[in-house]
């Protein structure tokens, strides 16, 4: 019986269902997200799925018995964090510290702001916190940087503090966050079993985290966050993802339901630590990206992902991801290690507005999401949207949208359009609606070069666009800027749930160290100061394991990688590095490490950066624990003609371009095939994603199946 993968990306605007079967060929089903109930928007995707591999739904309820692994991505922990209706959650902090989550970092008022918006305080705003100062409850007791207690743990007022929140607050969970335990555990430890007490002893039982588990890592406010979140949001997300499971169950379906981590792994949705799920929507995108990489030899891309909501762009520099230890997430600083992704509120569904006061166009950043929709739905919309421009202009047809699943009224469009934005701007509706195209555009060609991009040669660089509007803007944001290459994929539309089933099963932990290695030292003394790394690998490298022994993996299938996080000394940023080796006995141990520092740092940045003085700090170490798991393949075809069948060609459509009406050609982009090469102007459509080409550029499919875009003149 032939073996499917299904996997999911759900969206602020759509969800993604992508099936996937063993000799790599997938289908895409799309829906839009629906927040309130993920499993709705799951399940409508996924049967829009089968419907394409032609299996009706009447026929489906026993399809799941065919599902190796079904994998989550998508929103439902920010969910949580954004409507704010988590557990009431209170925390136990260091006496002096009670403020932490409420007065945050003054960096956090501005995470995503654009630079106008950060230079005017007004524009500047403190999150409302997930916990409220009066939860917060101040325990006396330190442990100094060294790791040794100075002022030991006054436990009278943990107990106390623990039967005010769980007793009189009737808090849904408590975080305990002192100084320094990513060093010396035990204060937080001792705290926990007081806590555990003192609901024995109130008969309540709530979620209890300690942050030495959750972010054993330098940053206290970040760390704070992460722990809080993890106690907060985890538990109401896990329920969304229950659900999901539970409607899959409905299909046959006899596994648990895998989620995919913000930093490039997948696990089971009874993870413990299912905060590091909490960004993982815009990961897909990158790990296809990467595996993409390997098959077409690029170690450099761009990746871009233009969905109904936001721009999310990230890029693989000499073929290693970014990881981010310290992302933004929802106006917070976290201490949750997350595949560096940089995002702009700019997509499909953005509103489009005239400011009353400037009478000049006005975009997003908010978005009219999955639902309602553009204004051409007729679903309650009525301010216009980026895809209602795309509907005016021509490029996106009448009778395709969705596959022509869902019905769309161009006329409304229109009046709308007319109404609110090119009647006060006194423009021809078509001039208006290029122009709200064009500075969409332009926002997101200045975020890739001007912000992702900066201090990176365009000229070495792959431009990668997907996600469902990542093809119909991609020529729009490359615009002139020099890319090595510009390419996307047919299935664009379900790429960042393509990407999901690419990863590998993984866990992955950090701990802070602090090594410092100077020219200075004797060889002794450097391998002395190298101990802390390997013991702290040791301690991870076992917890690890315990936990994937726990979820029922064997020993044998279970891959270890050790990586620190390494610069030269005195600067500010270090490099991710895999340890070519697992401790460090002898000084050729450490000669190795530094050499595989050194040759990434080559690549990674120019050689004038380096400095001279040839001392290293090691500031953190990490864990990679993998299981292999069944993947899809990207399969090679034999190139058939230039000129696409006949069959593909569809007919000749008006679109509105420069200031004027031409003819474009629409193909359909199922009947092309590797080989084919299409001319602009043309618009290729498939049933989740459009292509748009403009007049001076050209498309060629290569035998992966991947469109490669170039201008004709070049």
């Amino acid at each position: 019986m032939s073996r499917y993968l299904v996997a999911c990306d759900a969206g602020g605007t759509m969800t993604d269902v992508i099936i996937v079967d063993e000799e790599g060929r997938s289908v895409i089903g799309k829906a839009p997200t629906s927040p309130q109930d993920e499993s709705i928007g799951y399940m409508e995707s996924f049967w829009e799925a089968l419907e394409y591999m032609g299996i009706p739904q009447a026929e489906g309820h026993d399809f799941g018995e065919k599902i190796e692994t079904a994998i989550y991505t998508g929103t439902s922990m920010l969910n949580t964090v954004i409507n704010m209706n988590g557990y009431k959650t209170g925390i136990l902090v260091t006496r002096g510290f009670e403020d932490i989550i409420s007065q945050g970092r003054g960096s956090q008022t501005f995470i995503g702001a654009q630079w106008s918006e950060i230079t005017h305080m007004q524009y500047r705003r403190h999150r409302t916190p997930l916990v409220p100062r009066q939860l917060a409850r101040g325990v006396t007791e330190r442990i100094d940087m060294f790791g040794t207690p100075v002022i030991p743990l006054y436990e009278e007022e943990v107990r106390r503090g623990a039967k005010e929140l769980i007793g009189d607050e009737k808090v849904e969970a408590i975080a305990i966050i002192f100084l320094q335990s990513f060093v010396n555990p035990a204060h937080e430890n001792r705290a926990a079993e007081i806590c555990r007490e003192v609901m024995k002893e109130l008969g309540r039982d709530v979620v209890l985290e300690v942050s030495n588990k959750v972010a054993p890592t330098t940053r206290e406010i970040s760390r704070a966050n992460a722990t809080v979140i993890q106690a907060y949001a985890s538990d109401p997300a896990r329920k969304q993802l229950f659900r999901i499971e539970e409607e899959l169950q409905k299909t046959g379906y006899g596994h648990s339901l895998k989620t995919v981590l913000g930093y490039g792994g997948i696990t089971n949705i009874r993870y413990p630590r299912l905060f590091e799920a909490a960004m993982s929507g815009p990961v897909g995108g990158l790990m296809g990206a990467k595996y993409l990489s390997s098959v077409i030899g690029e170690e450099n891309i761009v990746c871009s992902d233009v969905g109904g909501t936001s721009f999310d762009a990230g890029t693989i520099t000499a073929g290693v991801l970014p990881i981010d230890r310290e992302p933004g997430f929802q106006d917070m600083y976290v201490n949750v290690p997350m595949l560096g992704i940089t995002s702009i509120g700019a997509g499909t569904g953005t509103y489009i507005r005239v400011d009353p006061q400037t009478n000049r166009i006005k975009l997003g950043p908010d978005s009219a999401g999955g639902t309602p929709g553009p204004t051409f739905m007729e679903a309650g919309n009525t301010t216009p949207t980026i895809n209602d421009v795309n509907l005016l202009l021509g490029i996106l047809s009448e009778t395709n949208y969705l596959g022509g699943k869902v019905k769309i009224n161009k006329d409304v469009s229109y009046a709308l359009f007319k109404e609110k934005v090119s009647d006060p701007l006194g423009l021809d509706v078509y001039e208006a609606a290029e122009t709200c195209l064009e500075l969409l555009n332009v926002m997101m060609r200045e975020h890739l070069v001007n912000s992702l991009m900066v201090g990176h040669d365009l000229r070495e660089y792959v431009l990668l666009g997907y996600g469902g509007g990542g093809p119909l803007h991609l020529l729009g944001y490359a615009g002139d800027f020099p890319w090595k290459a510009v390419c996307t994929v047919p299935h664009a539309g379900g790429f960042s749930a393509w990407g999901g089933a690419c990863m590998d099963y993984s866990h992955r932990r950090h701990k802070s160290v602090g090594a410092v290695l100077t020219p200075d030292l004797d060889d002794a003394t450097k391998l002395q100061y190298l101990q802390p790394v390997t013991t702290a690998w040791d301690e991870l490298e076992a917890e690890l394991r315990s936990e994937l022994k726990e979820e029922g993996f064997e020993e044998s299938q279970v891959s270890i990688s050790r990586v620190v996080y390494m610069k030269y000394y005195g600067q500010l940023d270090d490099l991710e590095v895999d340890s070519p080796v697992e401790n460090f006995k002898t000084i050729s141990d450490m000669d190795s490490l530094v050499q595989s520092f050194e040759e990434l740092y080559a690549k990674m940045f120019t050689l004038a950066a380096r400095p001279d003085v040839g001392a290293y700090h090691i500031t953190e170490v990490c864990v990679v624990a993998k299981v292999a798991t069944v993947k899809p393949k990207l399969r090679k075809f034999e190139l058939s003609d230039p000129k696409p069948d006949q069959a593909a060609y569809k007919c000749s459509r008006p679109v509105f371009m420069r200031g004027k009406w031409q003819d474009a050609d629409i193909w359909e982009m199922e009947k092309l095939v590797p080989g084919n090469e299409i001319k602009g102007l043309a618009v290729i459509e498939a049933s989740n994603t459009t292509l748009f080409v403009p007049p001076e550029w050209h498309v060629k499919i290569d035998d992966h199946d991947i469109y490669w875009l170039t201008r004709k003149d070049s």
